[in-house]
């Protein structure tokens, strides 16, 4: 995920108290309308035109967690995907 502009927090700013930050992010087309339908879905606020960035308002740690997994789903390998999830299940069973 690239972010081209946001509005990121002040020094010493909570996120939960914080104006809702508009993130454009570039992606290639079919990935950005993949992206955008998923986080429709998930009902995070979001805004995409023909031949226009996706544009994601982040208002809550959990938007923002939504949005980096979506498009974490959307751009990475699935085998990058499965080795995550390897590494996250030998980390659970270490416990």
């Amino acid at each position: 995920m690239h972010v081209l502009e946001s509005d990121y927090l002040g020094p010493g700013q909570d996120l939960r108290d914080a104006i809702p930050a508009q993130t454009v992010v570039e992606l290639d087309r079919i990935t950005r309308w993949t992206v955008y339908r998923r986080l429709q879905e998930l009902d995070v606020a979001c805004e995409c035109g023909c031949d226009r960035p996706l544009t994601v308002t982040i208002d809550t740690p959990t938007a923002a967690l939504l949005v980096w997994s979506v498009v974490q789903t959307a751009t990475l390998s699935k085998s990058s995907l499965t080795d995550h999830l390897e590494r996250c299940w030998q980390q659970r069973s270490l416990r």
